[in-house]
């Protein structure tokens, strides 16, 4: 068969990234006396006990790429949302998008608010991305899964993972006290509490608010007020109960209410004639800026976000099996209005009303013996949601003679999932594992939408222009996933492993478009991994992945009308390190590499802002927000010092190479490189009940986007920045046992 320069180059691309993983696993070998003396002076790294296969293990024992950030490490470093998250894990890459949080991990990500990485706040799902970043508060770990996990996580959960696990309630009472105060006028104040009701019964509670004052996006629109500012409040109740020696019941109570005007879009280019073209003459004269951290709006930019969850977990210990139920009802009400031509004219306003209520029930039977550990489950998702999208326009554009209003509604939009599965690990030998799962998932979409057009003619009723759709679908979808690993314990202290794990993310319907729904998309993920630990003082683990990304999902131009669809396959291979090591008593590194090679296949598609070339074959194009390169470090001293306890300074740093946005590998669509840097310094007392730190947040100032989007009738690309520098302390106080 004949082969084409950019199959051949893929291939060699492959071999390289799979060779340099096999030579750093050959290279390590065994552990010697040499390398373990050289640690002596080395504290010994605590064992990290993960639940990322649904059950407690070593994290050096998970055949799988796993990133952990404990308590501490949140707290160190100031890790508070998936803006500072990104930088600390590898693959991992964030953008917002108007209210959706886009995690991407290895170039898979979110689409039409559809998570591609699955997350979970004490393994109850989140169905939908909105929602991924309303209770990150007195969180115990965070566990990040890279690569599918359609066995164990099933739906959605084609790139990836992200596990909260929040404190649990303590026997004997504790709790803490901390209060902050940031540049932007940002104030802070959190507290725990947690203790003993009765001899069978605890319970925890964690409060907090966040006022971020004046924001950090500066709106040049005289008398209007900034952006990224706003008040944010959660709190989070926790009861555990054992009414019995077998029998434990964990029921948690979380509620978010966020309000301010929270998301910002910023110019990025402008093509006049594209604008005059389309029908949109008054944006070129309109004030407008094109600087990072400023913006032109007027009138209402705000938000008010509502998020409450309940859940139960039951655990009855069978003697042969332990039974886990989960069981949480999830509710969550979001409106946002926004200016979003971005100028002092009156154009392009929104209203977006969005209402959603989840109801997810999980039951795992897990069941252990000398030489087998298994887990046999099934999963029932039943979503009920409603949206509303008003863009209104106070002065005529787009060729018309007067104000307009599209109404786009979907009042039911019902889903409805069921899977069943089953995952066991062999123990072979001594040394050798076996791992095999498989999952098979059942997806049900019932749905209605309208879109209306009217003008708005002064002294007379609103005029039905057109009606764009309105269409109801039912449609459903079937996928079985499997997982295979082996896992070979190459010495005491290290394992290699290879996998073949299956992605599944469910279909949808676009409610702006009158086009058929879009299929479901699957990954087949190839993997080759190396754990270790060194001396007891350094772990390392490396991976190796190949992807087949078939079917994924895009807004693409078929003729000239945009549809969502699916746009073809794509292929994805790469390469992380990832290391951590106790040099001495005072001195911590760890850091990340990833890189990637990501490309589409044959996908065609008309670029909006660059008509005048056609139909472009994007093949040999890489995947949006998967840059090549990503590289996390970070350095940490710690030494006592002479009024009292100890200080730690710690300085970490997150390089990006170039980041596409959309498919065009058109440099005006990206992000260059860039590096981000936070500082931080922690002081501790004696005695562990106080604790002080002081912080630059993106320290040099650096500013880069972290999404981006192109409107073909505008002429014009806006972007989103990651937040501007911040500087800040906080205080905490903490009493009784840690």
């Amino acid at each position: 068969m004949k082969q084409n320069a950019n199959d051949i180059n893929t291939m060699a691309k492959k071999q390289v990234f799979f060779a340099s993983l096999l030579a750093l696993v050959f290279a390590s070998g065994p552990v010697t006396a040499a390398e373990s003396d050289a640690d002596e002076d080395a504290a010994p790294i605590e064992e990290i006990l993960v639940t990322a296969n649904k059950r407690s293990q070593s994290i050096q024992e998970v055949a799988s790429s796993l990133s952990v950030l404990s308590a501490e490490d949140l707290d160190s470093r100031g890790i508070k949302d998936m803006y500072d998250i990104q930088f600390a894990v590898p693959s991992l890459n964030f953008g917002p998008q108007l209210g959706s949080q886009k995690i991407t991990i290895r170039g898979i990500s979110e689409f039409n608010r559809q998570p591609g990485v699955a997350v979970s706040l004490d393994g109850i799902y989140q169905s939908r991305s909105t929602t991924a970043h309303l209770y990150q508060l007195d969180i115990e770990r965070l566990e990040v899964l890279r690569g599918p996990q359609g066995t164990l996580y099933g739906r959605n959960s084609n790139g990836g993972a992200v596990n909260f696990i929040s404190a649990a309630p303590t026997r004997e009472a504790e709790g803490m006290l901390r209060v902050g105060y940031a540049e932007h006028n940002e104030t802070k104040i959190q507290a725990v509490y947690s203790g003993p009701i009765s001899d069978r019964v605890a319970f925890r509670i964690a409060v907090d608010h966040l006022n971020a004052g004046d924001g950090w996006v500066n709106n040049l629109v005289p008398g209007e007020k900034d952006l990224m500012r706003g008040e944010t409040s959660n709190i989070r109740l926790k009861l555990a109960a054992e009414p019995t020696e077998t029998v434990s019941v964990d029921l948690m109570y979380v509620k978010t209410k966020a309000t301010g005007p929270q998301e910002h879009l910023t110019w990025v280019t402008f093509d006049p004639d594209r604008a005059t073209a389309g029908g949109t003459p008054q944006l070129v004269t309109a004030g407008k800026t094109f600087e990072p951290f400023n913006t032109h709006v007027n009138g209402k930019n705000d938000s008010n976000r509502e998020f409450e969850l309940v859940g139960l977990t039951l655990e009855w210990d069978m003697g042969w099996a332990t039974l886990r139920s989960i069981s949480a009802q999830q509710d969550f009400d979001d409106l946002v209005e926004a200016d979003r031509d971005l100028t002092d004219a009156p154009l392009f306003d929104i209203l977006d009303t969005n209402n959603f209520d989840a109801f997810t029930q999980e039951i795992n039977i897990l069941g252990s013996t000398d030489k087998l550990d298994w887990v046999l489950g099934a999963f029932y998702l039943q979503e009920k949601s409603n949206r509303g999208f008003v863009f209104s326009n106070a002065e005529p554009v787009f060729f018309l003679p007067f104000p307009t209003q599209f109404i786009n509604t979907q009042p039911k939009l019902n889903t409805d999932s069921m899977s069943w599965f089953f995952d066991a690990t062999w123990e072979v030998t001594d040394r050798a594992r076996v791992s095999a799962g498989v999952r098979r998932t059942e997806d049900e979409i019932d749905e209605y939408h309208l879109n209306q057009g009217f003008g708005l003619i002064p002294g007379m009723d609103p005029i039905l222009l057109f009606v764009g759709c309105d269409k109801a679908e039912q449609v459903d979808w079937g996928a079985t996933t499997i997982r295979v690993v082996g896992q070979y314990d190459v010495n005491d202290n290290g394992n290699v492993y290879v996998s073949y794990t299956e992605g599944y993310k469910a279909g949808g319907i676009a409610a702006g478009e009158c086009a058929a729904p879009y299929n479901p998309e699957t990954v087949d993920a190839y993997e080759l991994g190396y754990k270790a630990t060194f001396g007891g003082s350094t772990t390392l683990s490396a991976a190796a992945f190949h992807y087949d990304y078939e079917n994924f999902q895009v807004a693409q131009i078929i003729g000239i009308t945009p549809v969502t669809r699916n746009a073809g396959d794509a292929e994805i291979s790469g390469f992380e390190l990832e290391l951590s090591s106790i040099l001495d008593e005072n001195w911590t590194v760890s850091g990340a590499a990833t890189l990637l090679d990501s490309e589409y296949g044959d996908f065609l598609n008309l670029d909006g802002l660059q008509p005048a070339l056609g139909f472009q074959n994007n093949r040999g194009n890489p995947l949006s927000h998967a840059p090549e390169t990503s590289i996390n470090l970070g350095i940490t001293y710690t030494t006592p010092v002479e009024w009292g306890g100890r200080l730690t300074l710690r300085a970490d740093a997150a390089y990006r190479s170039r980041t596409y946005f959309r498919e065009f590998k058109n440099k005006l669509d990206s992000q260059s490189a860039y590096t981000v840097i936070n500082l931080n310094a922690n002081w501790e007392s004696e005695d562990e009940k106080w604790t002080a730190r002081l912080f630059a947040r993106n320290a040099t100032d650096e500013d880069y986007l972290l999404y981006l989007l192109g409107s073909s009738g505008v002429g014009a690309r806006y972007g989103s920045y990651g937040p501007a520098r911040q500087v800040g302390m906080e205080v905490t106080r903490r009493f009784g046992t840690r």
